[in-house]
């Protein structure tokens, strides 16, 4: 179904943006994605990527589950500065129709004609471990990096098949363990790697990020955003949703804890070799 942008107005004028009030989206352009309804808009006279799930590609799950997994990912992402991720990642909450968008700020691109592979993983580098720990899958998809128009920096978006979810909507059940895989199957030095994208990263840098938070502030920020956004679900009627949400976190942080364990003692390893 396509919507105009006179429906997305009205969306927009009935939603909170956390503690900034929308009275107008404009320069909207909508296109249909595989999993997500995408739009290009204008927020409070800043340029917006904004998405809805797709409801025709999820089964049990709602469909709205796959972007609050998105947004904790982005949250845990923001631990690692170096790791760049788009500078504001927004909810929006569509009370009438029952569910959750996510707005990502615009981000400048130089696409990729004046970046080597070499260069592209040497930029990657800092998240690596990141993206093992958060079992990011995606990240070989090379739409989902944007090289800044200086050639000097990537940033990370599309964060949708981090933790439990695949990008096409599906979760990934016992594929996303305790036991991160991801070490074997996502680093350049694996012989059963999956991906070639890391060849020529600087392990170095990503074990050093990596442990540059400890797991403390993670658990903190999972908990912090576990609460904020049940709360938030809560007050404007998603109760469905809100469970949906609950159980999902409650299922993830034990996972976690234990992947960070593996993923912290393996960059360890690399600082002190």
């Amino acid at each position: 179904m396509r919507i105009t942008e006179e429906q997305l107005r009205r969306i927009i004028r009935g939603t909170l943006l956390h503690e900034i009030d929308i009275e107008e989206v404009g320069e909207t352009c909508w296109a249909r994605g595989s999993t997500h309804l995408l739009s290009t808009c204008t927020i409070g006279g800043d340029q917006f990527y904004l998405k809805f799930s797709e409801e025709m590609m999820f089964d049990s799950d709602d469909p709205s589950l796959q972007i609050l997994n998105e947004y904790l990912a982005y949250q845990i992402y923001k631990l690692y500065p170096a790791a760049e991720t788009p500078g504001r990642i927004e909810l929006v909450y569509d009370r009438a129709g029952s569910r959750v968008g996510l707005a990502t700020a615009s981000i400048a691109s130089g696409g990729y004609n004046r970046i080597s592979p070499k260069q592209l993983a040497s930029l990657l580098s800092a998240g690596v471990y990141v993206d093992i720990f958060l079992a990011n899958w995606d990240i070989s998809n090379t739409a989902n990096i944007i090289p800044s128009p200086t050639g000097d920096k990537v940033t990370r978006i599309a964060l949708g098949g981090n933790l439990d979810f695949r990008a096409q909507g599906k979760r990934k059940g016992r594929m996303f363990g305790a036991e991160p895989g991801e070490l074997g199957t996502m680093l350049p030095t694996s012989p059963s790697r999956i991906t070639d994208i890391f060849d020529g990263a600087d392990l170095r840098l990503a074990a050093q990020t990596f442990l540059e938070a400890p797991w403390s502030s993670i658990n903190g920020v999972i908990q912090r955003t576990h609460t904020q956004v049940l709360d938030d679900l809560n007050s404007r009627g998603m109760e469905g949703l809100a469970q949906q949400w609950n159980d999902y976190v409650k299922h993830i942080a034990p996972i976690l804890v234990k992947r960070h364990k593996t993923v912290a003692a393996h960059a360890q390893h690399i600082m002190e070799t």
